[in-house]
């Protein structure tokens, strides 16, 4: 039997002042600026109903792509996108390389999230949640391979009741 992932914490200078500060140029010149070169001419419909979004919120998107990330954080508007954290599995993000881990903490604002950690895994968003960030969350727990959507893991839903927030 393989030993369990060991749990990893989660990095609070990623929410610090200066992190937030750094974040907004390195979003608009690694991110933004990747989104623009790669989806052009991108589309978007149906960003008028973010208008009446509070904080905190759920985005939920599917994920066929890391670029998922990208692209959903640059297209929230930015009341919302640099109110927000992403979760970002823990075994695939922080388990071997750090300093990777850290840039795209600071960049994103990525968390790990345990796989298959159940309702303990869900601690770390229920405390960001109570604190009034928002989360961006891949519910499918995982990449699309197939080219379509994969069954939503339930963490999205348990999140939202027991923290009362809207999912978008």
């Amino acid at each position: 039997m393989p030993d369990p992932a060991p749990v990893v914490a989660p990095p609070r200078w990623a929410l610090s002042p200066w992190a937030r500060l750094l974040r907004r140029p390195a979003h608009w010149w690694f991110v933004d600026r990747q989104v623009r070169r790669f989806c052009s001419p991108l589309e978007l419909q149906g960003m008028e109903n973010l208008a009446d979004v509070k904080t905190p919120a759920i985005f939920v998107a599917n994920h066929t792509s890391h670029f998922d990330a990208y692209l959903i954080s640059s297209v929230l508007p930015p009341r919302l996108r640099y109110r927000a954290a992403m979760a970002a599995a823990a075994d695939r993000w922080y388990a071997r390389k750090k300093l990777r881990a850290a840039w795209f903490s600071l960049l994103v604002n990525i968390y790990p999230i345990q796989r298959g950690g159940g309702r303990a895994a869900l601690a770390y968003s229920e405390w960001l949640l109570e604190r009034g960030w928002s989360l961006i969350i891949f519910p499918e727990g995982t990449r699309a391979k197939k080219g379509h959507m994969e069954a939503f893991k339930y963490g999205v839903a348990i999140l939202a009741l027991g923290q009362r927030v809207p999912v978008v």
